[in-house]
């Protein structure tokens, strides 16, 4: 293991210690970026190889968290880009819109994109509110979920569907709005 001048490594058990003791935080990072569990869980085991790999960039008592979750983010970019490729190269149509989630050139401030986001939420529903709650923030099944409310999980998976695209849109307006406050 490389270690750099200075810095304090950490042990491969501690690592891993670390690495494990964060899964739970990195799924539901990975999650609130893309729309599919199953591409959320395989994005998770890439980054967990990455991490892996990399663990002797990683400086004991600095902020695992902050570090692994910016190896995540750089790893659901790539798979957008590669998605985008895929689109334009197997796509027939010509002007088709691939803008990602995020763009990688742009420099986005995340204490100021939280605050947007956390406003955007704030302005759902409490039953909007909720249903993210329960999708993202728990490991409740959604069909169990969906039992309760009497409704089919088919409904709800919609109503995701569609908060997903409001919340996108919310977001865009005022990432956009403070872009042109900042350019008066």
């Amino acid at each position: 293991m490389t270690t750099h001048p200075g810095c304090p490594s950490t042990t491969p058990v501690e690592f891993e210690e670390l690495l494990i003791s964060h899964q739970r935080s990195l799924l539901l990072y990975i999650k609130s970026l893309v729309t599919n569990h199953h591409e959320a869980e395989d994005l998770l085991q890439r980054a967990n190889m990455i991490l892996w790999q990399k663990r002797a960039n990683f400086e004991a008592g600095s902020n695992f968290k902050a570090w692994s979750f910016t190896i995540a983010r750089l790893e659901v970019l790539n798979q957008l880009r590669q998605q985008r490729r895929d689109q334009r190269v197997f796509s027939d149509r010509q002007n088709l819109d691939l803008s990602p989630v995020f763009d990688p050139a742009a420099e986005v401030d995340d204490e100021a994109m939280l605050h947007v986001l956390k406003d955007c939420l704030e302005r759902l529903s409490s039953r909007d509110q909720e249903l993210l709650f329960v999708r993202y923030a728990t490991d409740r099944p959604l069909k169990e979920y969906a039992e309760n409310l009497s409704r089919s999980p088919g409904t709800l998976k919609a109503r995701l569907f569609q908060i997903r695209e409001n919340l996108r849109k919310s977001i865009e307006a005022r990432l956009r709005e403070s872009d042109m406050a900042m350019v008066r």
